[in-house]
């Protein structure tokens, strides 16, 4: 398999695998000579943009060997690699040796392929890792002998062009030690100064200094003290002082604070952890400042508190808001407005008290097993049906007329589990009516003569979560079991008693267990309505 790109007019292959490469297909190849060499060669569109993310995400990932990287060919078509100043790094690892098989090693078990370089120069590390390394063995290019080390490779080692490279194989000069032997002026002459720049960078004649992409530091505000502290009221101050500068750096960024830690150092050099979140994004220093306070009670402040430090770990875009021009009466639009921010703030200090996630708020899902139709997400969350696990194909496969039903379609109050009650028998002298299933029922040893029923209503199971269509098993299972597994047909009734009181009742059409043994009913509440 290979990538594709559009390059002056032509088809060229911009990636390959093992597998193509090992056939004679390379990366610069037109894909007409590509077919050429394999017919059975399959191709995709190349994407710079995600290869590029890609890279930047290992970046990230990289930042645990050395703080000093970059992504090599930072241009509109994307990199090919990694750049680390592993200068003053090695020693942490056991060594320059340990650090390359430690990071080949980390690689592989994410799943990566890579070829690792390391010498005294970015152009010799390049060299090394393009030309000697492979994909088990790294290489390292002992300190100060990058021309005795490197003289036997191929001149693509010094990242020329596609056009120098085919001059220079026209010629003959074929690898470094060919190339070192010419004389610098006729070279200069004929190339410009292209050959010789890369052979002083190779050789370390001329710095090749790297553009690092710097992490973005959060947003960190520290007061250290003269003197160590251990009064609540002090640290509380100081507190309200570091929310003030950080809520103005914020507030000039636009941003607003999702979730922020506070530190506080001890002089024993312990430390205390506070962290506290929003359900909103939150710029309002005396909010913050109460979430933080009910934590502060009984600090224990030791020896004393030497520094504080609090750090924004998460922010969301905020944009500015007026909060109010005139004093008198206030159009709907802003009274709601302040309404859903007073909400948002009092979630957030009842969360602080009560425990990140313990308020929530129930939402109906688009289901229709009704054991599965009412889930609770976080009281500020945003809906979205798609992200409740193992709930995304029901919604899709949901009949239209769920989100049209009639009130009272559906009970209030729904039993924690269904319960079985006990039918009352049918006179002989009454006549069988559909409309009627049952003449009452026993239910919690009270017994309920009905007067009126609505119904059938057929709930089947989610065949595409494997229900059987007849809920029988050959193996014998509860009826518990089966509704947890999107089975377990059920017709529902809307029933009502002479009593005025209503339920919502469902009769099992099928047995359980083969011949229905093992079942003494097979009707059963499952909710009350008002």
């Amino acid at each position: 398999m290979a990538t594709i790109a559009a390059d002056a007019g032509a088809v060229r292959i911009a990636g390959a695998n093992n597998a193509a490469r090992a056939a004679g297909v390379d990366p610069g190849l037109s894909l007409t000579d590509a077919r050429a060499v394999v017919p059975s060669l399959k191709v995709v569109e190349a994407d710079p943009a995600a290869d590029r993310a890609c890279l930047d995400a290992m970046l990230t990932w990289a930042r645990r060997y050395a703080p000093w990287l970059a992504v090599e060919g930072s241009d509109e078509r994307g990199g090919a690699g990694l750049w680390l100043d592993i200068t003053g790094c090695a020693h942490l690892f056991g060594g320059e040796q340990a650090l390359l098989e430690d990071f080949a090693a980390r690689l592989s078990r994410l799943g990566f392929s890579s070829r690792l370089g390391l010498a005294d120069t970015p152009g010799a590390a390049w060299a090394a890792a393009r030309c000697l390394a492979s994909a088990e063995t790294p290489a390292c290019v002992p300190e100060g002998e990058q021309r005795t080390h490197l003289a036997t490779l191929p001149t693509t080692a010094l990242r020329l062009s596609t056009r120098t490279l085919e001059t220079l194989n026209r010629l003959g000069v074929r690898t470094l030690a060919d190339l070192l032997v010419l004389p610098r002026a006729p070279l200069t002459r004929r190339f410009g100064r292209e050959v010789c720049l890369r052979l002083d960078q190779l050789l370390g004649r001329v710095d090749e200094p790297l553009s690092p992409e710097m992490e973005r530091l959060p947003y960190v505000a520290r007061i250290n003290f003269a003197e160590p502290i251990g009064r609540t009221e002090d640290v509380e101050a100081a507190l309200r002082d570091l929310l003030d500068s950080l809520c103005v750096r914020l507030e000039k960024d636009r941003k607003g604070i999702r979730q922020l830690v506070f530190e506080v150092f001890r002089v024993d050099n312990t430390a205390k952890r506070i962290a506290v979140g929003t359900g909103q994004a939150v710029r309002r220093p005396e909010h913050l400042f109460r979430l933080f306070r009910e934590k502060l009670d009984g600090l224990d402040a030791g020896f004393g508190i030497e520094f504080l430090m609090l750090t924004v770990t998460a922010t969301d875009p905020m944009e500015s808001e007026q909060e109010r021009i005139i004093t008198g009466a206030e159009s709907k639009a802003v009274i709601a407005s302040q309404s859903g921010r007073d909400l948002a703030l009092l979630i957030d200090r009842l969360e602080s008290r009560l425990g990140s996630g313990r308020v929530v708020r129930p939402q109906r899902r688009a289901i229709h097993i009704p054991e599965r139709a009412v889930g609770f997400i976080p009281a500020l969350g945003r809906v979205n049906q798609t992200a409740l696990p193992g709930d995304a194909r029901e919604a899709a496969l949901l009949h239209s007329d769920f989100g049209r039903m009639r009130p009272g379609a559906r009970p209030i109050h729904l039993l924690p589990k269904p319960e079985a009650v006990d039918p009352m028998p049918v006179h002989a002298s009454a006549s069988p009516t559909r409309l009627m299933p049952l003449p009452g029922f026993s239910w919690r040893r009270q017994t309920y003569p009905l007067t009126a029923a609505e119904g059938p209503e057929r709930i089947a199971g989610a065949w595409w979560r494997g229900a059987l269509p007849s809920d029988r098993s050959k193996e014998e299972h509860s009826y518990f079991t089966l509704c947890e597994d999107g089975g377990a047909v059920r017709e529902y009734w809307r029933v009502e008693s002479e009593s005025g009181a209503r339920f919502w009742l469902f009769y099992l059409p099928f047995p359980l267990l083969p011949g229905g043994t093992g079942r003494q009913s097979r009707w059963f509440l499952h909710g009350l309505f008002a």
